[in-house]
């Protein structure tokens, strides 16, 4: 039987796994660069995604916890983790293939209602990032431990894997006159670099998770 601690283990590296992805936090910066009222439009937009991702994340380990008996594997279950290891293998590729856009707009005209549609719009279109913590929701589900357990393990893996969300909006929050100087390195990076980064972690969590899934298949 697992324990909360052997089931972190297992889900923290999929969370930070989910982490990599520059699409959200260059979003969130863009919104948080509005010239009226950003922290404002940065709650609306971080909460919008932010549910919506972990919404997604919830049905996966609803999936999880209803086709397994005793935490053992189902057909079910080995499915998706092999299913997510192929799509991380082809959004590795994807990310070195793929010409590397610029995405720029201006939130300062943005209403509540845009800012909620556009939150949901990049919840669901932003998927590939969230492949990583979906195998961890799964995980979650499958573990054989109280809902306590399974909710603080939850709430762990979507704090994680949405730090690059909530962490700008609570830095604007705190500190205003460093956002600026703590983030544009970061952003600077992501977007040199985070189409290799992507590709490589993607990469690794897929064999992971396709090697893991086939175990798991012959011993049905």
């Amino acid at each position: 039987m697992a324990t909360l601690p052997q089931l972190l283990e297992d889900v923290i590296p999929l969370a930070v796994a989910s982490m990599v992805s520059p699409l959200a936090v260059i979003m969130v910066m863009t919104v948080l660069s509005s010239a009226q009222h950003r922290l404002k439009k940065g709650t609306i937009f971080v909460a919008t995604y932010c549910s919506v991702f972990s919404l997604i994340c919830l049905v996966v380990l609803a999936v999880g916890s209803l086709t397994t008996t005793g935490g053992k594997p189902s057909l079910t279950t080995v499915t998706i983790d092999i299913i997510l290891g192929l799509l991380l293998l082809y959004a590795s590729a994807r990310s070195l293939l793929k010409k590397q856009e610029s995405r720029t707009f201006d939130a300062t005209a943005m209403g509540t209602g845009a800012l909620v549609s556009m939150g949901i719009a990049v919840g669901f279109g932003n998927i590939s990032s969230s492949l990583p913590v979906l195998a961890a929701s799964k995980d979650i589900g499958v573990a054989v431990l109280s809902v306590y357990d399974k909710a603080i393990a939850f709430f762990f893996a979507m704090a994680i894997a949405l730090c690059w969300s909530w962490g700008p909006l609570a830095v604007c929050a705190v500190t205003p006159q460093n956002f600026d100087r703590i983030f544009d390195p970061i952003i600077r990076f992501l977007k040199e670099h985070g189409s290799q980064l992507i590709a490589a972690v993607f990469f690794v969590i897929g064999i992971y998770l396709i090697g893991r899934g086939v175990t798991a298949a012959m011993m049905l």
